[in-house]
């Protein structure tokens, strides 16, 4: 149900394990009808006590994206989750394109109804509390759309914090955002059978630190061109190693210099073409580094050349194509899009 006050003025008030925590709430006139909207979380008008860095003209706040599969009771976990993260200022809901569709069947539209009425409460409580609100709808197939609507999202703003509300929806639409999740180093949470949620550890994933390095975002971005999927191999979807370190020495970015000894003979004198210096040289050693990381984490597969086998090759892995999507696209990276349009 949505919340029919223009304000709220809220207390809270524990139960003792019978009665339900609430949330309510009273018109703008202080003495109107009041409504339960939530559990257990002391929420005021101006939510001064809880975003300090908002109520500074000063201070840069980070942008906090707090995502939420669409249920039928999310409207009640929804102002509890604001004890653990105070510092939400945007909120997506993602909800099944079905549940917006009308069902002949009485109990189906029941339960449909219910979780249009429960995002529509979400979206007053954050006007309440100046948050931002969006509702995107999932079409299916369901892993695909919300890959496409979180990797939108993260290129709005990439340097947002992300957390997840799992608490509600279909379970195809958890288990994708779930899946989702660590790719944009978010974490996730998840009311279970108890009242607030609470955080659902996830493995160590470094894939987004570790693709802050300019270099791992052109490899993937050549292994996942939609051109050369066959280059130096002549095998679909392969490349050759040769191929692939031609391609990065012409745009190599050095991310660690070593330092040079007092006593240290001069180093031999190098000419080198296309303007690079000799402290821009990449070298083997480095590549064959590189290549052995992202085969580690599971974005490309490595193997030998059929036609050679002291020779390697390699191939984007379903990781890295999603690695690539949310970290080295051409439409949010520059020197990515360099070495394609030189392609």
């Amino acid at each position: 149900m949505g919340i029919a006050p223009a304000r709220l003025d809220a207390i809270r008030t524990y139960g003792d394990g019978d009665v339900d925590d609430q949330l309510h709430c009273r018109g703008e006139d202080g003495t109107g009808t009041e409504e339960t909207v939530g559990r257990g979380f002391p929420l005021s008008p101006t939510y001064n006590h809880l975003t300090p860095a908002r109520r500074s003209g000063s201070m840069v706040q980070q942008e906090h994206i707090h995502i939420i599969s669409a249920g039928e009771n999310i409207h009640t976990a929804y102002p509890a989750i604001f004890r653990t993260l105070p510092s939400i200022t945007r909120t997506c809901v993602l909800a099944e394109s079905i549940v917006y569709e009308l069902s002949p069947n009485p109990e189906t539209e029941k339960k449909r109804a219910a979780t249009r009425n429960a995002v529509s409460a979400v979206k007053e409580i954050s006007a309440t509390l100046s948050i931002s609100f969006s509702r995107d709808l999932v079409f299916p197939p369901v892993y695909s759309s919300v890959r496409d609507t979180l990797i939108r999202i993260h290129r709005e703003v990439p340097e947002a914090r992300f957390t997840f509300d799992l608490s509600g929806g279909a379970k195809p639409l958890c288990m994708a955002l779930f899946a989702f999740a660590p790719w944009v180093g978010g974490k996730v949470y998840a009311a279970f059978d108890e009242k607030v949620p609470r955080h659902v550890p996830l493995p160590d994933r470094p894939i987004r630190s570790m693709l802050a390095n300019p270099n791992y975002q052109v490899i993937l971005a050549l292994l996942h061109h939609p051109v050369k999927r066959e280059a130096g191999t002549g095998f679909p979807g392969w490349f050759s190693r040769e191929y692939l370190f031609k391609q990065l020495w012409s745009v190599y970015v050095p991310t660690r210099t070593k330092s040079k000894k007092a006593d240290a003979p001069p180093a031999s004198v190098v000419k080198y073409t296309h303007g690079r210096k000799p402290a821009a040289e990449l070298t083997h050693g480095t590549f064959s580094d590189f290549m052995k990381s992202l085969a580690d984490a599971g974005l490309v597969y490595e193997e030998s050349a059929p036609e050679n086998t002291r020779q390697k090759r390699y191939r984007i892995t379903e990781n890295g194509e999603i690695a690539f999507r949310f970290f080295s696209d051409p439409a949010t990276s520059t020197l990515v899009r360099t070495v394609l349009e030189k392609e």
